[in-house]
């Protein structure tokens, strides 16, 4: 680490002082505070006294026959004024059923059209909702459940047997399982059935029942910093105070269906389950009255019918989906005759691949990079008027967030072109990890900054830029992978001595996960391991990166494991 600490010191040093425009006019320094804090110029206090659907819907009277969730491969779809009612009979059905205040409810669904009539139903209701990966296995569905102290899970059919199968590992969940689509099945409540529930009459939860700043309303779950995913709390508060942020004229990408403006289309393949799905996704489109077309997995040939069909004026991507784009010889330069924009979250772009995809399809289009994760939302963006002009910047501070990068050793405030850890102060930041109070309080500190755990500097204009994570996650297609929760299974292999998970670059996948392994007994071999490890991760978990064998794993003296040791072995021989 200390090589490592050494080398960004280096790069702060050398790196040129950028002369673009004034980036005061977006951030300026806190007052009152060190030097070295910044805030955006906008203020905007933590936004109070309204729940998540009654913000979304507030608006209604806008678009209420508009189209607002489609699938992209059936057709079927429902209005902005169809999600509202039907999400009010699901939570009449809910209430009806015994769901009391604060009960925690499990979506395990793809990306299809009832995905917010599900979520927002169960907001109404006064449950809270905990998003879990359609993708996990038996064992990983039922960690989440037993963690979230889920009752019932709502699924589609493919996925019941899955669902039951964890049942029997998870105290909580008492209820029958409510199935989305599909012929009636054995011992399950049927979705569609239940959305038929009259309404009239039903009390809703509102914002004058909550403490919009205490009372969780969505568990997604998170790695973190470090360590095996956990809970993340997130208020009514938090996700109605980042929705206004990110949609504030100037920085947002996407418009309000309204005025004369036509109406926003988004594609969805990047799952709801995740925060960038469901938030910068799913809500800002709800919000803004836009149409969502949704697939529930990607296939290449599937997703570029969807592309053509659709003809999205917004897509929302990860760098693997660029990447595709930008390289895929299926994909014509023709394909994006309507898009404007594009959003990208996850991870930072390289500045080749922004080229290559504005060489491909036109610089016309705004690539919109970003910075956030599920702990704080999104807390930075690139502003409209800078229209591709800070190829690897993820922007700005948005309204109402306030920023600090400090030194990995001294946690002194650090000043622009000074690379440290990025922590971030605001109304969006996470109430906190669910039943956590020890992961919490390493990560959030006094003065209630969140340390995110990436490693990042700003320039002189205040823009930020991403280099580095100091925690160890990797990011696989999108999604984080905690080598931890790895290291921890493949230790109970019988023949497995002693083992070290890496990130490693992969072409497709952005990055994946590695194992370097020391064995107990000599006939274990790469098929074993694989093997042990399919049916207890999802796939997106296994070591497309690699096995191999090593005689020791290097370690310091206090124990920790020297992974930047691991990648420089694996960089000498895979360049």
């Amino acid at each position: 680490m200390k090589v490592f600490r050494n080398l960004i010191k280096f790069k702060a040093h050398v790196r040129g002082i950028r002369n673009i425009s004034d980036g005061s006019k977006w951030t300026k320094q806190k007052e009152g505070c060190s030097p070295g804090i910044l805030t955006s110029t906008v203020d905007m206090p933590p936004i109070t006294g309204v729940t998540l659907p009654e913000f979304l819907f507030q608006n209604l009277h806008k678009w209420e026959n508009a189209p607002a969730m489609k699938c992209a491969i059936t057709g079927r779809q429902y209005t902005h004024g169809e999600v509202y009612k039907r999400s009010r009979s699901f939570a009449a059905a809910l209430k009806q059923a015994g769901f009391k205040r604060n009960d925690s409810i499990c979506i395990l669904l793809p990306n299809i059209p009832e995905y917010p009539i599900v979520a927002l139903g169960s907001m109404q209701a006064g449950c809270v909702v905990s998003t879990v990966n359609p993708l996990y296995t038996r064992d990983e569905i039922a960690k989440q459940i037993n963690d979230c102290g889920g009752k019932i899970v709502i699924t589609i059919p493919q996925l019941v047997t899955q669902v039951e199968a964890a049942r029997a590992l998870c105290p909580t969940l008492t209820q029958k399982t409510i199935v989305v689509g599909g012929e009636p099945v054995n011992d399950c409540h049927s979705f569609f059935e239940m959305i038929k529930t009259d309404a009239s009459g039903v009390e809703f939860l509102k914002g004058s029942d909550v403490n919009a700043l205490e009372d969780g309303c969505l568990i997604p779950y998170s790695s973190g910093t470090t360590g095996p995913p956990k809970g993340v709390e997130l208020t009514h508060s938090n996700l109605v105070t980042n929705l206004k942020q990110i949609t504030t004229e100037g920085y947002r990408q996407t418009q309000f269906f309204e005025g004369g403006i036509p109406q926003e289309r988004f594609l969805a393949i990047l799952p709801f389950f995740h925060m960038y799905g469901f938030h910068v996704i799913m809500s800002v489109g709800l919000y803004q009255g836009a149409c969502i077309s949704c697939l529930p997995k990607f296939e290449p040939e599937l997703y570029l019918k969807a592309v053509l069909e659709h003809k999205p004026t917004t897509l929302h991507l990860v760098t693997p989906l660029i990447n595709f784009l930008a390289s895929h010889p299926l994909v014509p330069n023709t394909a994006l005759p309507s898009t404007k924009g594009v959003v990208i979250g996850a991870a930072p772009l390289g500045k080749e691949l922004i080229a290559k995809f504005l060489t491909k399809f036109g610089s016309h289009i705004f690539l919109q990079e970003g910075y956030g994760m599920s702990e704080i939302l999104v807390t930075n963006l690139i502003p409209q008027e800078q229209h591709n002009a800070r190829p690897g910047s993820c922007g700005v501070l948005i309204p109402g967030t306030t920023m600090k990068i400090i030194d990995l050793e001294s946690g002194k405030v650090l000043g622009p072109n000074q690379s440290g850890e990025i922590c971030i102060q605001g109304g969006a930041v996470m109430k906190g990890y669910l039943k956590n109070e020890k992961a919490t309080k390493s990560t959030i500190d006094d003065e209630k900054f969140l340390h995110t755990g990436d490693i990042g500097y700003y320039d002189e204009e205040m823009y930020l830029y991403i280099e580095d994570r100091l925690k160890d996650l990797i990011k696989v297609k999108g999604f984080q992978v905690a080598p931890s929760e790895l290291e921890d299974i493949m230790r109970k292999h019988p023949d497995v001595a002693d083992v070290a998970v890496v990130g490693v670059k992969h072409e497709r996948f952005g990055e994946a996960p590695r194992a370097y392994i020391v064995k107990k007994n000599e006939k274990l071999s790469e098929d074993d391991i694989n093997n042990f490890l399919k049916p207890q991760l999802s796939e997106h978990k296994q070591l497309v990166g690699g096995i191999e064998f090593i005689d020791t794993i290097p370690k310091a003296a206090s124990g920790k494991i020297l992974k930047r040791q691991l990648l420089a072995l694996y960089n000498s021989t895979h360049q």
